[in-house]
């Protein structure tokens, strides 16, 4: 993850203020990168992420920290609803029934790193799509290696 390039995005909000406490991982369910940046940029579609991973590990940034991506839809954790407006949205490239590509677990890791400097995130506070909104989806799926981000010090053993 040595550059992050930017992609123009303007599926995003302002908030005067935000206080991220999470970061939640997303696979895009689609099996191309182009596919899933032009739904994510689509108005129409009205979805959108901070991070994008891409197979070969390159990192893009399509909505900035400070702004609200609309990654999360309905969602809840602990005591916070639409999680939108406190986290921040990361999604893999990845149709949901592969396996995610080494490169693009090495530089998961590294933002997760990074972000997690940048706002103190607790590691309990890293979580998936399907935690937050339950029976509605079910990313970053059975295939995401927990394990390997947990090897890295990022997550707690369950």
């Amino acid at each position: 993850m040595k550059h992050i390039k930017k992609i123009k995005c303007s599926n995003f909000s302002v908030l005067p203020k935000r206080n991220i406490k999470y970061v939640i991982i997303h696979y895009t369910n689609m099996n191309n990168q182009k596919s899933a940046i032009k739904r994510l940029q689509s108005r129409v579609a009205k979805v959108s992420c901070h991070y994008i991973v891409s197979k070969k590990g390159k990192v893009y940034r399509m909505v900035n920290d400070k702004d609200v991506a609309w990654h999360a839809g309905k969602s809840k954790w602990k005591k916070d609803k639409n999680l939108n407006n406190c986290s921040i949205g990361i999604e893999l490239i990845n149709n949901g029934k592969e396996e995610f590509s080494n490169k693009q677990i090495i530089s998961l890791i590294k933002l997760l790193k990074k972000i997690i400097r940048k706002f103190d995130i607790k590691i309990n506070n890293i979580i998936g799509h399907s935690d937050i909104s339950p029976g509605r989806k079910f990313d970053p799926g059975p295939l995401f290696p927990w394990s390997k981000i947990r090897q890295n010090k990022i997550l707690k053993k369950a």
